[in-house]
């Protein structure tokens, strides 16, 4: 999995490429813990090159919804694929994560 974080003002673009799975999950979760989140923050992670995602990808997607939480910061997932958002929908995590669509991603979160 290729990790790519964006610093910019109010907000970080992490954006994902290839497999989020058990062997990947702890490398994405080391690089979040790693950011300086004050109140406001938000962390946009960019899923649309993100192929395959495992109990252990969405449960460390959890960990950092929480850990955002905890500094008042906030999470939004963007370009997920259709075969990973059923992932998602079977789970029941449709509304504990923020969605947001590519156009708004580009619009307001530029990296």
């Amino acid at each position: 999995m290729d990790i790519k974080v964006t610093e910019k003002q109010g907000y970080y673009v992490v954006t994902l490429k290839g497999s989020l799975d058990m062997y990947t999950s702890v490398e994405l979760k080391s690089q979040t813990d790693s950011l300086s989140l004050k109140s406001g923050d938000k962390i946009i992670l960019q899923l649309s090159d993100v192929s395959y995602i495992d109990s252990s990808g969405i449960g460390v997607l959890i960990k950092i919804v929480n850990g955002a939480q905890a500094a008042s910061a906030t999470v939004h997932l963007t370009g997920i694929k259709p075969m990973i958002e059923k992932i998602f929908k079977v789970a029941g995590l449709m509304s504990f994560f923020s969605f947001i669509d590519e156009n708004e991603f580009k619009t307001k979160y530029p990296a």
